[in-house]
């Protein structure tokens, strides 16, 4: 779905000194969907997920949603303002 932001240097060391907060999980999710995160992103990632029932239920709806979007469109790019809309509905 769209574009991911990628991490800048030394953006993992941050989430191995503290906790995600749910606004920082929830961008995340699409990209945890994708298998894109690996090393200290996706520990904080699944470690927040773990303490966190409300992210688990906006990740699973994160994933029908995904899972939706790619059955209907395929390879095809997103429509002009669908990713903001989705990200907007998760939040």
């Amino acid at each position: 779905m769209g574009v991911r932001p990628q991490a800048r240097a030394g953006e993992d060391m941050e989430y191995a000194t503290r906790p995600l907060s749910c606004e920082e999980a929830v961008k995340q999710f699409f990209a945890y969907l994708d298998r894109a995160l690996s090393g200290e992103r996706m520990e904080a990632l699944e470690a927040h997920f773990d303490a966190c029932l409300d992210c688990c239920e906006r990740l699973e709806f994160s994933r029908k949603v995904d899972a939706f979007v790619k059955d209907r469109l395929g390879d095809a790019p997103l429509p002009d303002g669908m990713e903001e809309r989705i990200r907007r509905l998760i939040r």
